[in-house]
């Protein structure tokens, strides 16, 4: 009886703290989308009052290496979808395959938006401008996020690897789900409004 209260339903080797877990996952996401969707806020109001917005010819910049870096981060958002579909079928190697190729993709995502951010700065995009201002705060604090992101995955392929992780017991693969997912659809939503409106 005692165990029964202490194992939850159906999940061996689980307990009750999982539900506490996912419920604040989904608590930490709900706060960075509002986070996300303040700094949203704060381009409307800043475009909306602007005299002038983009430098011309910004937007044609998207279709070179902005896009391609856009198609990595997406890349790797399938890379965690598979991730948490191994953990489901109890592939450990899968697991930590796709983990891999998530954080890799992570890594050349934050490393490709450094250097298209120092080329803007020394060429084409001002920071002491509105737009400038605005298009540095978004994507970097989203570049922020990425880093973060790849934090927290070379912390789940460390507990992958020594075998915590199971069809029952996946929280933390699902958090890294959870998170990475969201900093992949933040980016893509970012990408249309800071390149291409």
């Amino acid at each position: 009886m005692v165990g029964e209260s202490v194992v939850s339903k159906g999940a061996p080797g689980s307990t009750d703290d999982s539900g506490n877990a996912r419920f604040a996952i989904n608590l930490f996401i709900v706060a960075e989308i509002m986070f996300f969707g303040a700094l949203v806020g704060m381009y409307i109001v800043l475009r909306l009052g602007a005299k002038t917005w983009k430098p011309e010819g910004f937007s044609e910049l998207a279709m070179g290496l902005p896009l391609g870096n856009l198609a990595v981060l997406v890349l790797s958002g399938f890379f965690i979808l598979l991730a948490s579909r191994s953990i489901r079928r109890e592939d450990p190697i899968g697991l930590v395959s796709w983990l891999c190729l998530t954080l890799v993709s992570g890594v050349a995502f934050a490393g490709v938006q450094f250097l298209e951010f120092s080329r803007l700065i020394e060429q084409q995009l001002p920071a002491q401008s509105i737009f400038g201002t605005v298009f540095y705060s978004m994507a970097g604090l989203h570049g922020l996020h990425v880093v973060g992101g790849v934090f927290l995955l070379s912390y789940v392929i460390i507990q992958a690897i020594r075998g915590k992780y199971h069809q029952h017991r996946r929280i933390g693969v699902d958090l890294a789900l959870y998170y990475w997912l969201m900093v992949v659809l933040v980016w893509v939503f970012f990408f249309g409004i800071l390149y291409i409106l």
